[in-house]
């Protein structure tokens, strides 16, 4: 049997990844502020789930999940994921929220990489993957504390990637464009209030950049981020991968 740990995964695409994963017979230790939900949900389909509660910024919360982790023995895949920051302007962040933002951002997932080594040591290696976004290859107006913090999480990976790759450790990323989730929709309506149109209005203009000409659904982003996260994926390391249906490349 085969472990995964996944954090920020009580929905969206965190949630798909942990379903794709049940499907292919993982154990999931699922972590979120409350995961309650999502562990009835993936119980409720036939997959052995587990949920920590916590905050990822918190010191206790990563050791919390590592000691999930060991109860199953193993540990094979980690995901990275967490809720996305405020949509700020460069001028209307502080001191303060970068410092709270780069605590859930970059500290928190890396502390729980340091801390799961040890454990994918003892499995015999393993596959980490972080869920960033397009707009580290292609910062977009609005979104400072997302375009940096992200950047930053994606260029230390990719060192852990250097350092870890000869006991086994494969570490990537996955840079999502415009995937329906909630929190797109949510984009959306306050873009839409911010320039006086409609969601719908702002929903088609998007649409109309991407070469797929739609949005990506989590379950497409699930698909992408399993193979990274499986044995399959024998050779790729150190890459942030763009799932963007062409977004970034047309734009």
């Amino acid at each position: 049997m085969r472990v995964a740990v996944l954090t920020g995964a009580s929905g969206g695409m965190g949630f798909a990844v942990a379903r794709r994963l049940g499907a292919e017979g993982y154990a999931l230790v699922v972590n979120s502020r409350d995961p309650s939900l999502a562990v009835r949900r993936l119980e409720e389909e036939g997959y052995r789930a587990v949920g920590v509660a916590g905050d990822i910024a918190e010191e206790g919360t990563a050791g919390r999940i590592l000691e999930a982790a060991e109860g199953f023995g193993r540990l094979d895949a980690l995901l990275l994921n967490h809720g996305g920051p405020p949509v700020k302007a460069f001028l209307e962040v502080g001191d303060e929220e970068w410092r709270r933002w780069y605590e859930v951002m970059v500290v928190g997932p890396l502390r729980l990489l340091r801390l799961c080594v040890p454990l994918f040591r003892r499995s015999g290696g393993g596959r980490v993957v972080a869920i960033a976004s397009f707009t580290v290859k292609s910062p977009y107006p609005g979104i400072v504390l997302s375009n940096a913090l992200r950047a930053a999480l994606v260029n230390a990976l990719k060192t852990a990637a250097l350092e870890l790759g000869r006991e086994g450790v494969l570490v990537n990323a996955v840079a999502p464009g415009y995937i329906l989730t909630e929190r797109i929709a949510e984009w959306n309506r306050g873009q839409a209030a911010r320039e006086g149109v409609s969601p719908e209005e702002v929903a088609a203009r998007t649409v109309a950049g991407i070469p797929l000409g739609r949005y990506g659904t989590p379950e497409e982003m699930a698909e992408a981020i399993a193979f990274l996260l499986s044995p399959r994926n024998g050779y790729i390391t150190g890459q942030l991968l763009l799932v963007d249906g062409g977004l970034v490349v047309a734009n």
